[in-house]
Parts: structure tokens; C-alpha cells; sequence
């Protein structure tokens, strides 16, 4: 397993498990922080029937910029020009004018059959995980009044999605991965599936291998070359819950809860970076983006920026 090492490394409780990363800086929050998306010089971060920006134009120096009020406990985030597209559960998707972020305010929502979480956006259309109703394409060629284009049926519990090329992967809780191919996105097609062993809960994909978070199972990382056929490469397990993982150049970026984040070569099976917070002053990291040298992370205690030494 990747993090064997890793795992029999006697810790310290008191002080963070660190291999070539720090954290540059910690923004204290009033209430925990669940996701995280970046346009320009802001990070947006969706916590507790709010909505956190914060400037980070200065990795080691950020500051709150402006708190925007949700009617519900807001999930996914996207942004797009002026518009902050919100995965808000019951309510389904909304949309907010962040043109001055101090004075944003809800314009448009567009409900869904589920609660929605995750939103993701490529091209000109978005990517909604909608629960037990599978997952949604919606138009943004308006972008102030998104349109629905199509809404799929899944196996499972449809909690993470990511797009490449004609193809949607969709992670399906206790039905695994699910790949559609989406070239006609009015017509979402099942082209293959791979029943995992866990509850999926997100998916990235790079270089034909997907990357599917299962919690305390771990990643299960996939060969999708052939969506038709798709094929276990390896099972690796880290030190807390695989929750979120970013893949870039052949690197895998994860969030693992209280494990903190982990940046690995998984075809090599060598840790390129950690830290992991201590065990009884810790945070709980729950998703990340990364630019550059820089991890930034919404945890339970607010907004982390690490940086990789190397």
C-alpha cells in the first residue's frame, strides 16, 4: 500500500507528522469550512448557511474579505466570470452575483430532485451530483439563469462527479465508479462501472486512472483506459479519511480528515509530501485546491495554506 510507511511511523501527539510541507498560513474561521473553489485573487468556502471569501493574493498573509449569508447550509462551489454557482442542498442550485463579493446576493435558484452537493464546471455547462437522482447538466450559455439539460439516473448515492472529455465519472457511494459517456449531454450513456470496496465519495481523473476516494477504505485507483473494461490497479489506504483528491502531472493531492494531506506518486508508491496535523491539537481537513507550490484546504477550523518544500 502506498502509505504503509507512512502508517508505522510512531507519532508524537502533540506535534504535526510533516515530510517536505508547512503550513504557510492558517485563517481562523467561526465555523468549520467543508469546500473550496479559487477565482483570481479569492478563495470561496462554503461552511454553515454561509459562504467565507477570503483574499489570497498573498498566500502567507490572507484575510476575510467578505462573509456571504445562504438560505441553506451551502456544499459545491464553481465560479464563473461574476457568478458563484452553489450546490445548496434541498434548495437545489443558486446563483450568486459576487461582481462586489461585500455585496453578493442570491439572484437565481434552480431547483433539483435531490439535495445538491458537488458542482462542477467545464466549457459552458455545469455538472450537479444530485444524491439518490443521479447527477445533472445544466446550461450556464446564460449565465445568470442556468437551464437544465438533462438529469441521469444512477445506481448509489451520486456524491462526486469529474468530466474528461466526452466522459462524466461519477462517484456512487456504495455502487462504486460509474462512467457516462456524455458527447450528447441530453443523452447521458452508461458506457461502464466498477463496484468499489467502500462508499465512493469523489473521483478525479488523469492519464487513464481514476482516483476514487472511499473514506476510511482509502483510494481506489482504477484503470479507465477502456471505460468498457475497466480494471483495479491498486488499493492504497492513508493515514485518516480519503475524502477529497486532486490529481496534476502523475501526482495524487489528498484530503484525508484528520490525516491532514498527503501528496503521493502512486505509480512509483513514493510520499512526496504530508503533514499531518497533531493528534490532539489537529484539524480535520475536508477538501483542496492546488496552485503551484500552494495547497489550500477548508478544514474544521477554517482556511489552511500549505506549502510543498520541494
Amino acid at each position: 500500500m502506498i502509505w504503509m510507511v507512512l502508517l508505522q511511523v510512531e507519532e508524537d501527539p502533540y506535534k504535526p507528522d510533516s515530510l517536505n510541507m508547512r503550513i504557510a498560513k492558517m485563517l481562523k474561521l467561526p465555523t468549520p469550512c467543508f469546500g473550496i473553489t479559487i477565482s483570481g485573487r479569492y478563495a470561496y468556502l462554503s461552511s454553515l448557511r454561509k459562504i467565507y471569501v477570503v483574499d489570497i493574493s498573498k498566500p502567507d498573509s490572507l484575510y476575510l474579505a467578505a462573509t456571504i449569508p445562504t438560505t441553506n447550509i451551502p456544499l459545491g462551489l464553481a465560479v464563473y466570470k461574476n457568478y458563484l454557482y452553489v450546490g445548496h442542498g434541498y434548495k437545489g442550485l443558486s446563483v450568486f452575483n459576487i461582481s462586489d463579493p461585500n455585496i453578493a446576493s442570491e439572484i437565481y435558484t434552480l431547483p433539483m430532485p435531490d439535495t445538491t452537493m458537488e458542482v462542477k464546471m467545464v466549457g459552458s455547462y455545469l455538472y450537479l451530483t444530485i444524491g439518490d437522482s443521479g447527477f445533472a447538466i445544466v446550461s450556464i450559455s446564460n449565465p445568470s439563469k442556468p437551464k437544465p439539460v438533462s438529469i441521469t439516473k444512477s445506481q448509489g448515492f451520486v456524491r462526486g462527479i469529474t468530466v474528461k472529455g466526452n466522459y462524466a465519472y461519477v462517484a456512487a457511494g456504495r455502487e462504486g465508479l460509474k462512467v457516462y459517456n456524455i458527447s450528447d449531454p441530453q443523452k447521458p450513456r452508461l458506457v461502464g462501472s466498477f463496484k468499489t470496496d467502500g462508499f465512493a465519495i469523489g473521483v478525479d481523473v488523469e492519464g487513464g486512472f481514476a482516483y476514487v476516494t472511499l473514506g476510511r477504505k482509502g483510494i481506489d485507483i482504477l484503470d479507465v483506459s477502456n471505460p468498457a473494461d475497466i480494471k483495479e490497479f491498486r488499493l492504497a489506504k492513508g493515514p485518516g479519511d480519503a475524502l477529497n483528491a486532486r490529481t496534476i502531472n502523475g501526482l495524487i493531492y489528498v484530503a484525508f480528515g484528520y490525516g491532514g494531506v498527503s501528496v503521493v506518486d502512486p505509480i512509483n508508491k513514493v510520499e512526496v509530501a504530508r503533514y499531518k496535523p497533531p493528534k490532539y491539537r489537529g484539524d480535520y481537513v475536508f477538501d483542496i485546491v492546488v496552485q503551484g507550490k500552494y495547497v489550500f484546504a477548508a478544514s474544521r477550523n477554517g482556511m489552511v495554506v500549505y506549502e510543498i518544500l520541494r
